[in-house]
Order: C-alpha cells, then structure tokens, then sequence
C-alpha cells in the first residue's frame, strides 16, 4: 500500500519576521542633487520652442526667480555645505529636471563616433545628463542673466539601473550633451537628427564667451544672449560640400583645436531666416558656395580660431 502524499508545512511569515529576514530596504528610485544647471548637459540634438501644455520657453525662462537669503537656505536645508550656502538658488515655474549619470561617446560634427588608437571609441568623463531638456534650456538661460555668479537647482537623479539603460536608449545628443539646436519642424517629422528648421543654437559656454573681456559691452552681450536665448552658430561644407550645421561656436572651437576638422574647412554663419528662404528658393551652386569661407580668412584678425568672444 502506497502511503499517502504528505504535503510539506508550509509557514507563512507575517511582514514583520519577513523584513527582519530579507530587509525592506529598497533601491531609491531617485536621488535628489543641488547643482548648476551648467554643469548638466543636454540628451537631445533638438526641442521644440514650446513645452507640452503649449507654453513658451521663451516665457517660462523670465518666471524662474532667484530665491533670498531666507528662502534659499531652506530650499537647501539644514545640511547643506559652505559652498553651497554660497549660490544663488533657482525657483522655475515648473517640477525639477530629472537626470542620469552617464559618460557618452565623442562624436565628431556628423555624429560619427570618435575612435581611440584601438579602435574602440572613446568616451567623454561622467556628467549628469537631464531627461529634461525644454527645462534645461530654460534654466540655463536663467544661470547665464547671473553671470558670473554661480546658480544651483534641485536636480532628481535616476540611479535605477533599468530606469538609466531605458532612457540612455533615447539619447539623441550629437555635441556630448554641450549644445542644444531649437528647431520647429512645420510638419516635416520630428526627426531628431535631420530633418527640421534650426531657429537657433544654445551653448553657454558660447554664451558667456565674452565675459572675460570686462566692460559694459561685454555684460551686455552675456545678457542678451540669455534674453534670445542664442549663442551665434557656424555651419561648414565637409569634404564631399555637403552643409553641417549649424553648430555652436564654443562646440566648433573644441573640435578646431583637437584637430578633427580639416585646415582646408569653409565655414559661415548660421542665420534661420536665411536658411528658410532656401529652402523654399532654389539657390545658385556657386553662389551658395561662395557664402562659405576659410577658417583662417574668417579668423584673420582674431588672436585665434573660434577665438572666445568671436562668434558670429
């Protein structure tokens, strides 16, 4: 006779007993950092000038204010370090930018991924990259109206390894998060690499470009680059005369001086209204390709190429 099956005890552990077990201690989903949002880099080649809901970036950007003393040091809380005690801290209009930590490939001005001397390509040093980039524009806008003072908002960090991998997958970034391009696609589709009308292009580092020459006319320039919220851009012709572009000043210094672009490059400046004019009118080969001169004709007075304080 076969004995019967005897089924195993089973014990239910109630919440209390299981948490002293395995931990109830869960990864956190976010992280919150006080940082400036120049030192957070785009994700994105291109946005749109509006936010989701239809505002403008051109209007959100004038209601972020600059909390007092008072305020500042409670938005920082009772931890805060010296150093941070020392900035001027940012209210916008809208929730904080999310960001991940991510060190991303280098790219050359045609998105192709730089190679080191094995072949392997080679990576920028981590920065925080925001999920945010409408907002970042308009904060960054906000930070440069203060230069050179130094700026800091509250900055959500995804530190989920699966929420991080989804979202790096997105990443569109064509300068290494430096420069954004404002664009409006008036049907064409959002492609995030082609096929839109750059309105303009922003880099701070562009944007602040002429601070370090002092004077009245130098403030003036850093405050109407974060009042237009354009830096002045170039596009060049590349070896086979297709046009690049365009590109922030500051972006096309970096990769003069490594010297990934030939010595033999054309170059000139981006102007929007030009470019849709040509894209509705046919343009003249030669005509068009007399508008682009050499680097060091552009520069022939310059103390250098893509000199600060030189853009177009």
């Amino acid at each position: 006779q076969v004995p019967p099956a005897v089924m195993p005890n089973i014990e239910v552990l109630s919440a209390e007993c299981a948490k002293l077990i395995v931990g109830d201690e869960q990864p956190p989903p976010s992280e919150v950092v006080w940082a400036s949002p120049l030192d957070v880099c785009f994700s994105q080649n291109v946005i749109y000038p509006k936010f989701s809901d239809g505002r403008k970036i051109d209007d959100a950007w004038k209601q972020i204010r600059v909390l007092d003393p008072t305020e500042a040091l409670d938005a920082l809380g009772a931890n805060a370090r010296t150093e941070e005690k020392a900035v001027l801290v940012l209210k916008p209009p809208f929730p904080p930018i999310e960001a991940v930590r991510w060190a991303p490939k280098l790219r050359d001005g045609q998105g192709r991924p730089v190679e080191d001397e094995t072949g392997g390509h080679r990576r920028a040093e981590e920065a925080l990259f925001t999920l945010d980039n409408r907002r970042l524009y308009a904060l960054q806008r906000a930070a440069v109206a203060q230069w050179p003072r130094r700026c800091a908002v509250r900055i959500s960090v995804v530190v989920d390894r699966g929420e991080l991998a989804k979202h790096v997958k997105k990443f569109r970034t064509r300068t290494n998060g430096q420069s954004i391009t404002v664009s409006e696609w008036h049907g064409v589709g959002r492609d995030n690499a082609r096929d839109f009308n750059a309105m303009r292009v922003w880099d701070w580092r562009s944007a602040v470009g002429r601070a370090g020459e002092g004077g009245d006319e130098a403030a003036v320039a850093v405050t109407s680059a974060a009042e237009t919220g354009s830096c002045g851009c170039w596009e060049y012709l590349d070896n086979q005369e297709v046009r690049r572009g365009p590109f922030s000043h500051w972006q096309m210094r970096q990769w003069w001086e490594l010297k990934m672009l030939p010595e033999t490059l054309r170059i000139r400046p981006y102007d929007a209204a030009v470019m849709v004019g040509q894209k509705e009118l046919a343009e003249d080969a030669d005509d068009f390709n007399r508008q682009f001169r050499l680097v060091d004709e552009v520069f022939r007075d310059a103390p250098a190429a893509f000199a600060p304080g030189w853009s177009p």
